[in-house]
């Protein structure tokens, strides 16, 4: 690419000795069929479309006008400065007529850090979150029956809002949400956890004020003064709702989901039961939770809980493995006639389940004959703990599988089986990331990010082909014109945007999704010239965060950091002009040309090490020096040997590239003529974590890193631990690479309307694979045959310019056994022939 083991095992602080184990179910296949990993793959008949089978909920996230986050009149975006210090209380009020108080009540609140509420003027219930999780909006609920009676009731309630969020939001009702500013309620008819139309909900007629009045809370008080409430609409009618783990606590709500309506859920059974512990009760049957089929009731999974109050130590509880990466949540079927309770505990890794979940130790109540849902997250284990209730039956534990529908077009083959696993865990990574938008992560962050967009974007755009999720993407990360700020506050971001559509103009051609942002692209790029200094350096103006990779020097204002800026700027400008000009926009494509070229100049006279010809020692900053341009093919050889060379061969690298960065510096490497280096690192980078068991690809990775525990030494994100995704779309960077390296394939123009074809086989014997485009697939088998054979299926309207290995200038192209003319390149070691018409061809080279 060139932009154009047998350890004891631990459950929560118990040791499970053998003679704890009331049943050790073995374990389950460690390797999943290539085709079989990502199982939304084999559930196309069973899904479950969100927007068939949910309907959205009517009550209302609300707050005080006075506090709501307003509007910058700039941008029309949320405006907050500073961090959120406000702790003070707020106060709603509602009233509601009842013609029968009903026999069971529940009241529902979610939102704030901490309630007192009030029915009637008693006190019915306060709460304090714990805020040592990071769930952020909370549910609590409780038994208001005997607190309601026939004609007009009053419900009151003093809030402090909830704690904080996420990373970025733009909008003000998302940013509101982030912040904790919301309060969410509703009573319904019904004992805890069953859905029935509430009697009341939260809404825009309710009273709020930020002001204590005396006698606030009782029925008489005259609430006349006090302003309406402010809504922010349903929880579920935004999608900017669903962002940043803002609604992960939101599980316990009854009747919610927070699934988009274009969205799919499926089912699927835990691979198998990992753990079983009794505690001082008895655990039945626990085979039956892997059981695909319906289960009698003889034979139905059952929990008889300890005859005395349980505790950690007696509860019983089971470690479900679901064999890979899953999106979704937990779902819990009861088949008993009374109610009972669980605590869930997900984790990417055994480890992280049994120790230290990301979610934290969420309570989950199953009504009688119900089914409840535990928090949306990724995961591949859940601990399971059976806390209340007597002698349960449950028909079922498993995942509701939570999935966005694709069809996988694209596809990889080769003689490596494992760089075939690599590309089938790429393809499924950035699968596991397409949930409501394009996320970094489906664990963590669970939010829009660029950088990871410019390298999972290519990944879905070469196996699945879509638009729908990559357009709307694309849109919300630039946002709203005019354009006063970098793309998720990181400057290189903003870099990432624009050579981030020109890879998806180049996939997909549609100057329709391009033409809307013509004029937010031009505010962009002059907003990225105010962070030039005189020299047309990048030198941070905008004080913003100069992000380049979780590395040293290279995620904060630092010298390194903004050098690595400056390439990835003037790729960015490179490519705007580009996107200008197909946009018949020829008079600003000559304006920032200019531009370009000055900055391209300033980097090598500033930046430029004159004693190494290299730009530093750093991989990350060089890989983007060779792909942006920057550097001239003349200074490849200076940057390989004072850089890029010890790719691979420093056992103990501190200064660490993530999976990331990865993807350019191999890039870069196949740029500068040494793909087999390239990979021979693959195998050790990827091929490392697919060796540890991954399933997905991770968000950090060194091979050099400890294997104990794996999951406690993954570093990203300023951090080391379980915190740290297992699951991160900027991590399937091998694959695109092994699309555009070995097969060979570029698209040049719009929509693939031409293409260069270089394929190489490097070290292999034989590869294969297909290219979705909007005109059809476009095939590339190769194969060694008395020289190098490549088969070609070329869609229509499109033209190939192909690369071919040679011997010599004077070897012979033969194409469907005709002799073709072709071109020397590549200093004679290639020769080109040109394809203009779709068909099948076979052409041979020797």
């Amino acid at each position: 690419m060139k932009f154009p083991n047998t350890a004891t095992t631990v459950l929560v602080g118990i040791m499970l000795t053998p003679c704890l184990l009331a049943q050790r179910a073995p374990q389950g296949p460690t390797t999943i069929p290539d085709n079989q990993l990502d199982p939304a793959r084999q559930m196309a008949v069973s899904m479950r479309l969100e927007s068939d089978t949910h309907a959205p909920l009517p009550e209302q996230y609300i707050w005080t006008k006075e506090d709501e986050v307003p509007v910058n009149p700039a941008t029309g975006e949320g405006w907050v400065h500073g961090a959120n210090q406000e702790l003070g209380s707020h106060f709603f009020r509602h009233s509601f007529q009842l013609a029968s108080p009903p026999r069971h009540a529940t009241l529902y609140v979610a939102g704030p850090r901490s309630a007192t509420i009030y029915i009637n003027g008693q006190e019915v219930d306060t709460f304090q979150a714990n805020l040592d999780i990071p769930l952020g909006i909370r549910v609590f609920s409780c038994d208001v029956g005997h607190f309601l009676h026939k004609g007009r009731n009053i419900l009151a309630i003093e809030a402090v809002r909830g704690p904080e969020v996420g990373n970025d939001a733009d909008d003000n009702r998302s940013l509101q949400l982030t912040r904790g500013k919301v309060l969410l309620v509703k009573i319904v008819p019904a004992e805890l956890g069953v859905v029935a139309p509430p009697l009341l909900i939260s809404d825009a007629h309710w009273k709020a004020s930020m002001h204590r009045a005396s006698g606030w809370e009782n029925a008489g008080f005259n609430d006349s003064s006090w302003a309406a409430a402010d809504s922010l609409g349903s929880p579920d009618s935004s999608i900017n709702f669903l962002q940043w783990n803002a609604d992960a606590g939101l599980y316990n709500w009854p009747g919610y989901d927070g699934i988009s309506p274009f969205l799919e859920q499926y089912t699927l059974p835990a691979m198998s039961v990992r753990d079983v512990y009794n505690g001082a009760g008895q655990i039945y049957h626990a085979g039956a939770l892997t059981d695909k089929n319906v289960v009698d009731i003889q034979n139905e999974f059952r929990v008889q809980m300890p005859s005395v109050e349980p505790n950690r130590e007696t509860e019983p509880q089971i470690l479900l493995d679901f064999g890979r990466e899953v999106d979704g949540r937990l779902a819990i079927r009861s088949d008993s006639d009374q109610p009972s309770d669980v605590t869930i505990q997900y984790g990417e890794s055994e480890p992280e389940a049994l120790h230290n979940p990301y979610l934290g130790i969420d309570p989950l109540h199953i009504a009688a004959h119900a089914t409840a849902y535990g928090p949306k997250s990724a995961f591949r284990y859940a601990l399971v703990r059976f806390t209340g209730g007597k002698d349960i039956r449950y028909k079922s534990i498993q995942l509701a599988g939570i999935n966005y529908p694709v069809t996988y077009r694209g596809f990889f083959e080769s003689s490596d089986p494992k760089l075939n696993r690599m590309w089938t865990i790429g393809a499924y990574t950035a699968h596991l990331c397409m949930q409501d938008d394009i996320w970094d992560a489906p664990k963590r962050d669970r939010g829009r990010w660029m950088g990871d967009l410019d390298v999972s974007g290519r990944t879905i755009e070469d196996a699945f082909n879509d638009h729908f999720l990559m357009e709307d993407t694309l849109n919300r990360l630039m946002g709203n014109s005019p354009i006063k700020k970098n793309v998720n506050g990181i400057a290189g971001y903003s870099a990432f945007w624009i050579t981030g559509e020109a890879e998806y103009y180049r996939h997909t051609g549609s100057k329709q999704q391009l033409a809307a942002f013509h004029d937010r692209l031009i505010q962009l790029m002059q907003y990225m010239e105010t962070e030039l200094d005189s020299r047309n350096l990048y030198a941070n103006r905008a004080h913003s965060w100069p992000f380049v990779d979780w590395s040293p020097e290279l995620n904060g204002d630092t010298p390194e950091a903004r050098r690595a800026t400056q390439m990835e700027f003037y790729a960015a400008f490179e490519q705007g002009v580009y996107l200008l000009n197909q946009m018949g926009d020829t008079s600003n494509a000559q304006i920032f040309q200019q531009r370009a070229m000055q900055m391209k100049a300033a980097a090598q006279r500033y930046l430029l090490d004159t004693s190494t010809g290299s730009f530093g020692p750093r991989w990350q900053t060089n890989a983007m020096a060779v792909l942006s341009g920057v550097a001239d093919p003349s200074q490849y050889d200076a940057i390989w040997k004072s850089s890029l060379a010890s790719v691979g061969h420093i056992q103990y690298n501190a200064l660490i590239v993530t999976p990331y960065y990865n993807y350019y510096v191999i890039s870069a490497m196949a740029e500068m003529g040494h793909r087999q280096a390239a990979l021979n690192w693959i195998r050790q980078y990827w091929g490392g974590m697919v060796d540890e068991g991954a399933t997905s690809f991770w968000e950090g990775y060194d091979p050099a890193w400890y294997k104990g525990n794996f999951h406690a030494s993954l570093q990203a994100d300023n951090m080391s631990g379980y915190r740290v995704s297992l699951a991160h779309g900027w991590s399937t960077g091998v694959m695109p690479w092994l699309m555009e390296q070995v097969l060979g394939i570029h698209a040049t123009g719009p929509g693939f309307s031409t293409v260069d074809i270089r394929p190489d086989l490097v070290d292999l014997l034989w590869a294969k694979g297909g290219e979705p485009t909007p005109r059809g697939m476009l095939n590339v088998n190769i194969r060694m045959n008395a020289g190098t054979e490549t088969i070609l299926d070329l869609p229509p309207d499109t033209q190939a310019s192909i690369y071919l290995p040679v011997s010599s200038q004077s070897a012979t192209i033969t194409v469907n056994g005709q002799a073709q003319s072709s071109t020397s390149a590549e200093g004679g070691s290639r020769a080109m022939i040109t394809i203009s018409k779709s068909g099948h061809y076979v052409i041979h080279a020797q």
